[in-house]
Parts: structure tokens; sequence; C-alpha cells
């Protein structure tokens, strides 16, 4: 594949989306998205960035930016996709053309590669064809011999790559085992395994290929390429070791080695089989799916601490990320048919294992295809980040059997997977007629079955049953219930309840800071089902002295898509209680169901419960911690809020709506309409597909996304059945899975239900020129470091638990 050579007939081309302008008007237009995103991406802090220059050009972003003249691309040009964009499907400039051959896919595979340098990575220079190594000198080893290497190529020789080469003794040749300077530990296992293994030195522990890019200026390779390109190096050597078997290299790396282990071989076919392990943002996790609201790596905050890593085009893509022409499923698929298998954990901090399951079921198309798909894998591990010398032995497991040296099960298993059409040929409730259902738009709000305007509050009354009705029957036929009264007594919960699930302590759940008290609470009132969370509180002023003072307000905290972390975790997706307590409230959080703790309470959800929805679970649990901390003695019954961010924005306004004990509720970039979508909008959005498709959440409301306007229920009615009660919904700018002008005509359709109660005061609606984010991440990681910069210390949560506090 040769970046030199782009296909001629790609409508994306980078030369025709992101060349100079054609004209005047489109001059305009990408300088506008500049102004726009320029005040988002804080420049300011970048000098204070620990991560090297951007390259050996440029110290910071906006060196960069200012010395190519560079314009974000003319995104009207680039189609929007919510879900990952389908590598076997080419856009001709109007519509999509499926690939379904594989030299079909040859010819795809070549416009991939090169969106992916172009847009992430930077492009990286033909092989030199000149590499020549030099024993330098060995190591001691039993019953193996270890050299170290100087490799020598690139323009005069100049560049250098480092390697210990340790080969086992006896009749070769051996696969290879290739991994970075960082792991030479994992090298050593590979040996007593009987590969050649290799470490080269293209990583933080020692960096050969740091300053490559100054030898080719005619090609911007980033760092993780430029140590990419550096192990293609090492594949030229390992053609010239007669002891390596270069049939079968594979190659692996953990964090930023992972990324730059499969950056290595989706750019290299003679790389066999590669595994990249946690390898995260920019590798195995879309840019789609790292956003603040998945509490993983954010790409906002990715793209400013790893500068150096990706190319700086990158981040043009900040709060636009569904219009990325390329997303980590491509660079996965650039593998196929060789063999690849995903390593990550469950619980990591930056990385969504939900995201990294879907970025294999798009790749599994591909090696499908190609009839390969044995040689794809996904394997979990519990735990976070770290890696241990098991999960080494599981890569090495995957390499023997991809090289014929021993047989292993497919370590692949799905914790999130959900296929709408397999609900649709197994749930009773699928096949049901959509054309009975009545067209209905935002409009009929405050319209009768009798085609009267109502305009008494008696009268709205009067018809809320039949909307909440039409809002359950959506979330499908709740089972038998029966549950135990919830327990009142502080000394009862605190002293017998036991301790937390062990994955709490996995998570790493935030410990309360002085003058708050912490108390799990394994929910009595659950319907069979027991599931747990945290209690925050502020505490009484004596000394040691943990009880609650006083009868407290309480929030109820709904996190986002949080799959990793459930409600919260140290550092990254802090559950917000310290702005809860320092106002005088009890927080309390607890995982939704298929998320943090409860991943795999989820996954096989529907073969139990085929015609209800996990939707409909999460806000049963909603309401049911609503029923807990209403008991608790030194809880105020009357003044329970919820807030919730993004789906736990979503979740929240559905509880508020059916649940007249919640005293008011906060969404944060939680809703847009279902009714205003169209087959486009849906593509770019996911307003429907979102929850039905992707993340099977409510699949009833799948049968309507085709045909929106017969939805039984929309979210103008939802915030009416909130009213009078105080009800806020935060809706930036750019946030493209809620659009700000559809949220706007949601909340004002609702308005008028507001208006008959006299409460319009009641329902505010925020729209700031910001991206979609809630939390304190980016405030963190530069508080220390520069105190005096207060622009950093983002004040939306802060305005938002104002506002609750303000209501109660």
């Amino acid at each position: 594949m040769s970046p030199d050579d782009p296909p001629d007939d790609y409508p994306l081309r980078p030369d025709r989306i992101h060349g100079a302008p054609s004209s005047p008007e489109e001059r305009e237009r990408r300088q506008t998205y500049l102004d726009e995103l320029l005040p988002l991406l804080n420049l300011d802090a970048d000098e204070y960035m620990s991560d090297p220059r951007v390259s050996h050009r440029d110290d910071s972003w906006r060196d960069w930016q200012e010395r190519t003249g560079e314009l974000p691309p003319d995104f009207e040009r680039l189609p929007a996709t919510a879900d990952l964009p389908d590598p076997l499907e080419r856009y001709d400039g109007n519509d999509w053309t499926e690939i379904s051959t594989p030299e079909a896919w040859n010819r795809q595979r070549e416009r991939i590669g090169e969106q992916l340098q172009y847009w992430l990575y930077g492009r990286m220079p033909p092989a030199p064809g000149n590499v020549r190594a030099t024993e330098i000198g060995t190591q001691p080893a039993e019953g193996a011999t270890v050299r170290d290497v100087r490799l020598e190529f690139g323009p005069d020789h100049e560049l250098e790559l480092h390697l210990q080469v340790m080969i086992p003794d006896g009749q070769g040749p051996f696969p290879v085992f290739a991994t970075q300077w960082t792991h030479r530990n994992w090298a050593q296992l590979a040996l007593q395994r009987g590969y050649v293994a290799i470490v080269y030195a293209a990583a933080d522990a020692r960096d050969d290929a740091a300053d490559y890019g100054e030898y080719y200026p005619d090609y911007d390779f980033q760092l993780l390429a430029r140590r990419a390109w550096a192990a293609h190096r090492v594949v030229d050597y390992l053609e010239t070791l007669p002891e390596a078997d270069c049939d079968r290299i594979g190659i692996t790396g953990a964090s930023r080695n992972g990324k730059q282990s499969l950056l290595a071989a989706a750019f290299d076919e003679r790389i066999d089989a590669v595994v990249p392990c946690s390898a995260g943002s920019g590798a195995t996790v879309p840019a789609r799916y790292d956003r603040d609201d998945f509490y993983a790596g954010d790409m906002s905050v990715h793209a400013r601490l790893r500068r150096s890593w990706f190319h700086p085009r990158w981040r043009f893509f900040v709060g636009r990320e569904n219009r990325l022409p390329v997303d980590a499923n491509h660079l996965v698929s650039l593998v196929a048919p060789r063999a690849c298998m995903i390593h990550t954990a469950l619980h990591e901090r930056t990385t969504s294992a939900w995201a990294v399951a879907r970025v294999y079921r798009s790749a599994e198309s591909v090696y499908d295809l190609l009839d390969a798909e044995e040689n794809l894998a996904l394997r979990y591990r519990h735990g976070r980040h770290a890696r241990t010398t098991r999960d080494v032995h599981q890569i090495l497991d995957f390499f023997d059997d991809a090289f014929g040296k021993g047989e292993y099960d497919d370590p692949t298993r799905l914790y999130h997977d959900f296929s709408f059409e397999e609900w649709r040929r197994t749930a009773a409730a699928a096949q049901v007629d959509v054309s009975e259902f009545p067209e209905r738009g935002l409009d009929d709000l405050l319209v009768g079955d009798d085609g009267n305007r109502i305009r008494t509050t008696e009268s709205w009354a009067d018809r809320k049953p039949e909307i909440r009705q039409r809002i359950r029957w959506c979330f499908g036929d709740r089972p038998p219930r029966a549950s135990e009264p919830p327990e009142t007594e502080f000394d009862v919960v605190r002293d017998g309840w036991g301790k937390p699930d062990y994955l709490d302590e996995v998570i790493g759940r935030p410990e309360p800071t002085d003058g708050v008290g912490k108390l799990w609470l394994s929910h009595a009132h659950t319907h069979g089902e027991r599931f747990d969370g945290d209690l925050y509180y502020p505490t009484s002023k004596a000394d040691g002295d943990d009880r609650p003072e006083g009868e407290l307000p309480a929030i109820v905290w709904l996190h986002p898509y949080s799959y990793n972390t459930g409600y919260g975790a140290d550092g990254r997706g802090q559950v917000p209680f310290e702005e809860a307590t320092e106002r005088g409230f009890a927080l309390f959080g607890f995982d939704q169901l298929g998320f943090g703790t409860r991943i795999e309470e989820g996954e096989h959800f529907y073969e139990r419960h085929p015609n209800w929805s996990k939707m409909g679970k999460l806000v049963d649990d909603t309401r049911s911690a609503v029923e807990t901390l209403s008991a608790l003695e030194f809880v105020d019954s009357d003044r329970i809020f919820v807030l919730g961010y993004s789906l736990g924005g979503t979740v929240g306004l559905y509880a508020a709506a059916l649940d007249d004990r919640i005293a008011g509720v906060a969404s944060v970039c939680g809703f847009s309409p279902f009714r205003t979508s169209d087959p486009e909008t849906e593509r770019e959005n996911g307003v429907i597909g979102r929850f039905s498709h992707l993340h099977g959440l409510h699949p009833r409301l799948g049968l309507f996304r085709d045909d929106p306007e017969r939805t039984p229920f929309d979210f103008h009615e939802v915030l009416g059945l909130v009213a009078p009660r105080p009800l806020l919904t935060v809706a930036p700018s750019l946030d493209w899975t809620h659009p700000q002008e559809d949220v706007l005509r949601c909340t004002s359709a609702a308005r008028s239900v507001y208006d008959l109660y006299g409460a319009s005061e009641s329902l505010e609606v925020r729209t700031p020129d910001d991206l979609l984010s809630f939390d304190y991440h980016e405030a963190r990681l530069y508080d220390e470091r520069r105190p005096e910069h207060d622009s950093l210390s983002p004040d939306r949560r802060e305005s938002v638990f104002d506002w609750i506090a303000r209501r109660a």
C-alpha cells in the first residue's frame, strides 16, 4: 500500500475535502469551523503538557496550524455516521456501495490505509531498502543466544535502531515474537516457548525512532507511526536472519506499544499475527465512542495529552467525531486475513470494553469476507490497565495457535453483544404492525384525544396516564415482582449489611474526603435482584462521628455510557459527591445494569427477558434507589433529586416522568426527540438506533426507526410529565448525539405544560457553545501544575449543583 498513489476514484480523498478551498464560500465555511473549534481546545494548556513537541518542526498544535495554514476539512462533504463506518462500504459522493469480493476489498484497503495515515497517524515513508545490521555484543543465556544488534538505514544510513535478539538453541527456523524495549520480560517468556524473541528500541523506555521525522521532511508520520515504521525495519532484518521463520512473525505490546503494534501490522503484511494489548484510544477504541460521555479515553483530551502520538489533523474532529472518515475498526480490518487478537480489560479507566467489542464486530465482517473468521479474536481480562504474566501467556497461546505450535480455544466472549435482528426474530412484541400506530409530531402535547386543546391542569392530569402507558409499552413487559420493605435505620445499614462487591475495589471507587461519610447500600427493595451502591453524605461535626448531620436532601447520580467504571472511579469518571456534600446533600451512586460491577449481570438479559428491555430495568432500578433513600431516617423523602449525564440523563427523565416522588431532575446531554428523525439524521446521530440497535437498551423503539413519526411517545411528553417539578436540561452546541436545535424544539413544546401550571421558570434550558462534557478530568490533570489558570476549572458541574440546591 502506497500513500503516494491514492485511488483517484474516491470522493473522500483528502486532497478533495481538505486541500485548498475551491471557492470563497468553502474557505469561509471552513474558517468558521476553525473559529468555533479553537476556543474549545484549551490551546493555552498545551505548553504545560509533559508529552514532547508535536513534531520536530512544531512545539504545539497552534504552531503546526499557523505554520501550515491548514483549515478543518469541509465537513459538509464528509458523510456523518453515528455508528462505526462500515469497512465494507464505499462512499461514492452520494450513496454507499457494498464491498462484496476480496478483489474489491483490496482496493478498499488501499483507500482506508491512505485515510488512516492522513487523518490519524501521518504518512510513513517507503521502506528504505538499505537496512544493514551490526552485532555489537552478546548477553549470557542458558539454552539460547542473545545478541545486541544495531540496525542502520535511511539517508546515508543515518538512522539507527537497536535490538536485542534472543535465539533458542536447536534446529530452526523458529517463529518470531517481536515487542518493544519496555516489554523485555515478555520476550523472555516467548524465548521459553521456542520463539526467536526480539525487542526493539522504539518505546518510552528507549526510543531510537523519536527523531526519524527529521530525515524524512516530506513525510509527516507522528510518533506512533515512526515507531511502527521502526518495527517494519525489524522485519527487514528478520528476512536476513536464517534462524527466523519469516512466515510466522508475531508482534505485540501494551498500551501505547499496543497502538504501535497494531499500526505496524496494519501497514506491513509480512507481519503474520498481532495482539494489541490495552491499546485503547486511537487504536482499538474508536473516536466515536471515545468521548467524555463514555468515561474512557476521551478523544478531546487524548489529542492534547498525547499530541506527539497522533497527527494534529485528528484534533479537527473534536466534537465532530461522527464525521471522521475512518476509525479504529478500519485499522483492525487492515490486518485481515492475518491473525489478530484484541486484548483488553473489562474495567480499564481509559478503554470502553463495549467500544472494543463494536470494533471487533465490525472488523469481523472483513475477516468473514476473506474466509478467515477464525483468525480474529477478542479476549477480555478482569482488572484494569496493568498486565500480568498470565496475560502474556494468553498472548503467546494465541500466537502458538496461529502458528501451528499448539491448539487453544477461541477466547472470544462478547459481554455486550446484542443483535436487533435476532431480538426481532424471537420477541413477541417485535411482531406488532407499526402502521397501526398513529403518526404524531411535537405539536400535539396539549391536544386531547377528542381533538380539543387542553387548557387546565386537571385535563392534563387526566391525559398523563395514557402517555405513561405508551412509555411503559415501549419499555416492555415487566416480569413478576415481589420485594421486601427497605431498611430505615442508619446503624442497621452501616453495621449489618456486609461489605461491597470486590469489583468495587478493582474499579477503584472514590473514597470520601474530610467531613464526608460513605455508606454502602445493598438494596432491599429490588425485586429479587439486589444491586449495590454508595451513599456519600456530609457527616456530623463531632470528631470521629460518621453519622449524617440532620435530615438531608439527596441526589441520585446516574452515570453515562461508562461501561468500564459504572458510576465512577478515582480520576476518570469521578462520581460528583463533593459538589453534592458541600451543599448539604447526600449523593447516591450505583452501577446501572450492564455497566461497571454489573457487566456480567447484563450479559444474557434478553435470553431471560425477551419481552422486557434493559431501559425498563434501568428505570426500575432508579425508582428502587429513590424508594430506598426515601425510607432512610436521615434522608428528606420530599427532596430527592435525580441528576443524569448522557445515558443517565435519559434514564433520569424517564424515572421522573413515571415517579412523582422525584422532586426534580437535571439532565445533561440527555435526550433529543425521536419523531424529528429521518434516515439521514438517523445515520448521522443515531437518535433511535443508539438505544435500539447500538446499545441494545430499548429494542421496541427500534421498530419505529424507519417510521419515526409513529413512535409511541417522545421527549416533549416525557418532559411534560415531569411538570411542574423543577427540570434542568443542558444541551451544548457540539453534541452531535443530541442536536441542540432538536432539544430546543422539544423543550419549547414541553414548556406549554409548565405554563399551564404557572411554573415556566421551573423548566430551565442551557445551551452552551461547548463540547459534550460534564467531568472534571481535564481540570484535575492541570490544577496542581498551574493552579493560577482558573479557566481550566470548568464550572458546568458546579452550576448544575447550584441549580439543584436552589430548587431544593
